[in-house]
């Protein structure tokens, strides 16, 4: 698919990237909000992406850096048009973005319950950390 966009995300496309959220089989307990995506978008801009296709949303990654590595989350491609090479075009231009920020590592945030995201973070060079259990705390 050659005519994929990929531009940062702005508060007008907020709606939209939570309704493709709600269709993607993902696993969260906190329900997503436009007030928070606004407040990550106001934070880091350029570090919040989504994908365009004909000027439909069909992709979104959140990149961040901490000063020290850089991390992926919310990757997602529009189920009817996965194996097109959307996240492959998200996960490049946040990594490229996240390396002139000064990033030598990157993790990837992957939810194990959800079957393509394995396979696909293998094909894009990433290994599963073992030594790393992460926890999280809902507030």
């Amino acid at each position: 698919m050659s005519n994929i966009i990929i531009r940062e995300a702005a508060p007008a496309d907020f709606e939209a990237i939570i309704e493709m959220w709600y269709r993607i089989d993902r696993h969260t307990e906190l329900p997503d909000k436009a007030e928070y995506l606004q407040r990550f978008h106001d934070f880091s801009p350029d570090l919040f992406l989504v994908a365009e296709v004909d000027g439909r949303l069909v992709g979104t990654i959140i990149g961040g850096w901490d000063g020290w590595r850089g991390h992926i989350a919310r990757l997602a491609a529009d189920p009817t048009l996965r194996r097109k090479g959307i996240a492959r075009k998200l996960v490049n231009e946040i990594e490229s973005r996240l390396q002139a920020k000064g990033a030598r590592r990157i993790y990837a945030l992957v939810d194990r319950r959800s079957p393509p995201a394995i396979p696909f973070w293998e094909s894009a060079r990433y290994s599963a950390n073992e030594d790393i259990i992460q926890f999280s705390r809902n507030l």
